[in-house]
């Protein structure tokens, strides 16, 4: 029975919303998206959906180092919504930072290299918790980063100007013309397309760390000073 097949059955009982954070913290080799974090994040000013989303949260924080993927992915969507959620969910983690605090000692046999990522993560997080003002600054960092990231390119025609531009074209002359579009630049990560083979010979972590490597820069970006 494939793990799609298995994680839709689990799922038949589950509401919408703690599909959406399983999927962010899940097994696979890829994720959370950028698009994924931004929705959870926002999904924090519910009090209902806040109360769902650290459930799993709790759930998989303290799940065992075979599902390492579990607590990594977890710790990305805390540092997230930390910066970009709700106060309600920081004081949720400020009240219950032992959940982090003991992931600082994080071990996993046979992968060192891994074990030091997670426990640095948390490592940094724990410094969030502890350090009210820096959380604020970083805060404020993010939403001026957010801004900024939202706002469109001066100087720049858009491709829905493009695509006007080429309509007109075409009303006034016979010959077809072709005129390519402008790639849009989106925040979404590029999802890995292989499968995950648990039994391959290549290293898990690198295979990982490759497709958290965007998310990783979009934080990298808000927690510089």
């Amino acid at each position: 029975m494939s793990r799609r097949l298995v994680r839709s059955i689990r799922n038949i009982s589950s509401t919408p919303i703690e599909i959406k954070i399983k999927s962010a913290t899940s097994n696979d080799s890829f994720g959370p998206t950028a698009t994924e974090l931004n929705d959870i994040a926002i999904l924090t000013s519910s009090p209902e959906s806040l109360r769902q989303i650290i459930q799993v949260l709790t759930k998989r924080l303290n799940d065992s180092s075979r599902n390492w993927r579990h607590v990594l992915k977890s710790l990305t969507v805390i540092q997230f919504c930390m910066l970009a959620g709700s106060l309600d969910f920081v004081l949720w983690i400020r009240s219950n930072s032992y959940l982090v605090k003991t992931l600082k000692e994080f071990q996993l046999k046979g992968n060192e290299e891994l074990a030091q990522q997670i426990r640095l993560k948390a490592s940094n997080i724990s410094q969030l918790i502890k350090d009210k003002e820096l959380l604020e600054k970083k805060r404020s960092n993010f939403h001026i980063f957010r801004s900024k990231m939202s706002q469109p390119a001066t100087n720049q025609r858009s491709s829905l100007d493009i695509s006007r531009d080429t309509e007109n074209l075409r009303s006034t002359q016979q010959i077809p013309i072709n005129i390519p579009l402008r790639n849009t630049q989106s925040l979404d990560i590029k999802r890995e397309t292989s499968n995950w083979n648990d039994d391959n010979n290549s290293n898990p972590s690198k295979r990982f760390w490759q497709t958290q490597d965007d998310v990783s820069k979009f934080l990298a970006n808000i927690s510089e000073e």
